[in-house]
């Protein structure tokens, strides 16, 4: 979560430009991709450059998203997970597809990134992780340039624990040759890992929906104190300052400039204190925001 997976995944579409891409994203997206809309049963689709397309797809619709893909003659397609994922079941998903739509992927491999300032820190609470790693081909430690080198030896050699067979390579904003490095994904054959990710381990994930325009230092105030009850904010808000890119890891709080309008403030919380979380935002919602009404 915070990792950087959107930031990858901004360099895999400049890297493949020049082919037919598929994008599926399985949760709330943090990047807005211009495009024309294309009509979709149960999800939006949205035709990109040179034939490429991206979806926008909520978890239950993600199967279908993938089944629909293969009606548009694509050459990749990549799938931007959630970061609390569990990926051991994509035999199964493909299986699924293949029944629905009578065709086939070539499924290559996985690459997990993982963020080098809080890993050894998310690792301990959020069970997906492991698996994410033990599945992976090829692990990015992003973020290094924020962490010295004796923490960055400590993630390396957890990850080995986990996954002996990972390529891993240290990076900052996903700086890497990624043709490289797709061009060596295989598909990991293990023996699966207990699943892990339960309605009682799964991160509570909590969605702020509202019309309301906020202050944008009394907003500020708000995430900085609501953070310590989450793993990672993310979404969009208007303030009366402009509208605005939530992006929180842990501690770290950052309100970007955006400069496309915005139907309604959107922000998406994942709890680090499971459903405490709920009754923390309540509380630090009323000190900061009265009686302004919000959708969760």
């Amino acid at each position: 979560m915070g990792a950087g997976k959107t930031t990858l995944l901004k360099k895999l579409l400049n890297a493949y430009k020049t082919k037919k891409i598929g994008v599926m994203m399985n949760e709330f997206g943090e990047t807005s991709i211009d495009g024309r809309l294309i009509l979709g049963n149960d999800f939006d689709l949205i035709e990109l450059t040179n034939g490429s397309i991206f979806c926008a797809c909520l978890k239950e619709h993600f199967i279908t998203g993938l089944a629909e893909f293969l009606n548009h003659n694509l050459e990749i397609v990549f799938v931007e997970s959630s970061g609390v994922a569990d990926p051991s079941n994509m035999e199964t998903i493909l299986e699924m597809v293949l029944k629905i739509s009578g065709k086939n992927y070539d499924y290559a491999g996985s690459i997990c990134i993982v963020d080098g300032l809080y890993f050894l820190k998310q690792f301990e609470v959020i069970s997906a992780l492991k698996k994410q790693i033990f599945y992976a081909n090829e692990v990015i430690i992003n973020k290094a340039d924020l962490q010295i080198p004796k923490e960055l030896e400590v993630i390396e050699a957890k990850i080995k624990e986990i996954n002996p067979e990972a390529g891993i390579v240290r990076a900052s904003f996903c700086e890497i040759p990624l043709r490289a490095m797709i061009s060596k994904l295989t598909v990991v054959k293990r023996m699966a890992m207990v699943s892990g990710n339960t309605w009682e381990t799964r991160p509570n994930t909590k969605v702020i929906k509202t019309k309301e325009v906020f202050d944008y230092q009394t907003f500020k105030n708000f995430l900085n104190e609501i953070k310590r009850s989450t793993y990672r904010i993310k979404g969009f808000v208007q303030t009366n300052q402009g509208v605005f890119e939530v992006s929180s890891v842990n501690d770290f709080v950052v309100l970007n400039p955006w400069n496309e309008p915005i139907e309604k403030t959107e922000i998406v919380l994942i709890s680090s204190v499971g459903i405490r979380m709920i009754s923390d935002l309540l509380k630090i919602w009323k000190k900061y925001f009265d009686d302004i009404p919000i959708s969760i």
